[in-house]
């Protein structure tokens, strides 16, 4: 049965088509001999390497695009999702004047934004909008989009996992932060933290991916952190949808049987420009993303608030 289980998930991977964000592609494995395959980068993947993938939850996307390095932090862990919980958000922003191409230059003429949660049905059947605000020369923004938290066991210790999608790049394109809360009975490893940025392109139609390594890690005894800032367009593209993950291991602090993990995904986005000196301006824990207390008004005022989303994995006894 799990041998069966394993082809068909195998075969979901590399048969089915897998869909961008914003517009129509097809991407998939290609075979290249009996039980081998290759990637976007040309990393030559066995069978049995891919299915360790799946197992881990990495999505049919993020094994075609995946790079060396992290293909072969990956290739021969023996690992089980155990938990995830996924969130769907709506992000509305208003602004004074209506040219969305200058916003990620000067944002000083926002009039509003916020976040709020909303349901699974709500976000599939939702679109980016950007639609006239009042009798002034404004306009409103309306995007979305969803996170899931994963926890994964992983060679008898845990993974914990937090992956946000845009439907959309928003305007405002500054320094986000991700993160993920720990409990007290465990700790980071931070030899195993990863961090990643996949985003979708219109101009050529295809996918890229951006490794992210400029990314500033915050790690602390209660939850792992990144600020990083979100791509821009260029000459040659503009940015469309976009995807993060971030991942660390957790080790135990206690010699006591442990019952129940708790991993506490988050995600803080950036509604108007910040300086990059935010991401020693943070820290993560089980109530999510949190500014120090010397942390200023201004940058605080700056970034959305969204419910944390939390993954559970009960009677383990680890």
């Amino acid at each position: 049965m799990k041998n069966m289980k394993n082809k068909l998930i195998l075969s979901f991977i590399l048969f089915i088509t897998i869909f961008s964000f914003s517009f129509n592609q097809v991407e998939a494995l290609e075979q290249i001999a009996d039980n081998i395959y290759k990637n976007y980068n040309d990393i030559i993947m066995t069978t049995d390497e891919v299915n360790n993938l799946i197992n881990l939850g990495f999505s049919e996307k993020e094994i075609y695009l995946m790079d060396s390095e992290e293909f072969n932090n990956n290739k021969n862990l023996t690992g089980q999702v155990v938990a995830e919980t996924t969130k769907y958000y709506k992000t509305i922003t208003t602004y004074e004047k209506n040219n969305l191409s200058t916003l990620s230059l000067n944002n000083s003429n926002i009039i509003l934004s916020y976040s709020e949660e909303i349901t699974e049905e709500e976000y599939n059947n939702s679109e980016y909008q950007v639609t006239p605000f009042g009798l002034e020369d404004g306009i409103t923004e309306t995007n979305y989009k969803r996170m899931t938290t994963t926890i994964i066991s992983v060679n008898g210790r845990y993974r914990y996992k937090n992956t946000l999608y845009w439907k959309k790049m928003p305007a405002t394109r500054s320094y986000d932060i991700m993160g993920i809360g720990i409990d007290s009975t465990v700790s980071g490893i931070s030899s195993t933290k990863y961090f990643k940025r996949i985003a979708d392109i219109s101009t050529p139609s295809f996918c890229y991916y951006d490794n992210s390594t400029a990314g500033t890690w915050e790690l602390g005894p209660t939850g792992y952190g990144i600020t990083f800032q979100l791509p821009s367009n260029s000459n040659n593209y503009v940015v469309q949808g976009l995807e993060m993950y971030m991942y660390f291991e957790v080790q135990k602090l206690t010699s006591a049987n442990i019952i129940t993990l708790n991993a506490y995904g988050d995600y803080k986005h950036a509604q108007q420009t910040v300086d990059s000196s935010v991401s020693n301006t943070f820290s993560v824990g089980t109530s999510g993303i949190s500014f120090d207390v010397s942390t200023s008004t201004t940058v605080k005022n700056s970034y959305d608030s969204i419910s944390t989303a939390q993954a559970t994995w009960s009677n383990i006894n680890w």
